[in-house]
């Protein structure tokens, strides 16, 4: 009887997944899916005219696209950008399934300038990365840092090209 118990006690311990390796699953998926948004809001900016950017709020730890209506002073960001596959509004909250754990850390940037609107990055309609509040405010560096337990991962956003890395 011992060695069933033994046998199946190890069958299981091989069969379960280790919470590290889902952990770094989640936090893999998040920064994916957060670089995929800010690759939509560069490309949409680019394919309409109009600069398009992200809101990352860390307090309700969550991502937004939108696109900005550069008419009122200051400039209003609205939220009706639809996600390409699901058509739902292009929103990420990270704490819900099945990024569930993962935080948004910290939103860094440095300006040329000076800007008032700082968590959201735009971008024109070269891809250019700038401030949403003045669009004429060119963001420096850009980078977004997710973490779970003790992991973390960084997103650097190339403030020429709009290009969008996960280190």
């Amino acid at each position: 009887m011992l060695t069933v118990v033994a046998i199946v006690a190890m069958a299981v311990a091989v069969a379960a997944p280790s919470t590290s390796t889902t952990k770094h699953y989640r936090l893999e998926l998040a920064a994916s899916q957060v670089a995929d948004a800010f690759r939509f809001a560069r490309e949409e900016a680019r394919r309409t005219g109009v600069v398009h950017g992200v809101s990352t709020n860390v307090s309700n730890n969550t991502v937004r696209v939108f696109r900005l209506d550069e008419g009122p002073d200051p400039n209003l960001k609205v939220y009706d950008v639809r996600h390409p596959v699901s058509k739902q509004l292009y929103t990420i909250e990270l704490g819900a399934s099945p990024y569930g754990g993962v935080e948004l850390d910290s939103y860094g940037g440095q300006m040329v300038g000076t800007c008032n609107d700082t968590g959201n990055i735009a971008f024109d309609s070269g891809g250019v990365v700038r401030c949403v509040e003045p669009t004429t405010t060119r963001i420096d560096a850009a980078t977004v840092t997710l973490s779970t337990d003790g992991l973390l991962t960084t997103l650097a956003i190339d403030n020429y090209t709009g290009r969008v890395s996960v280190q």
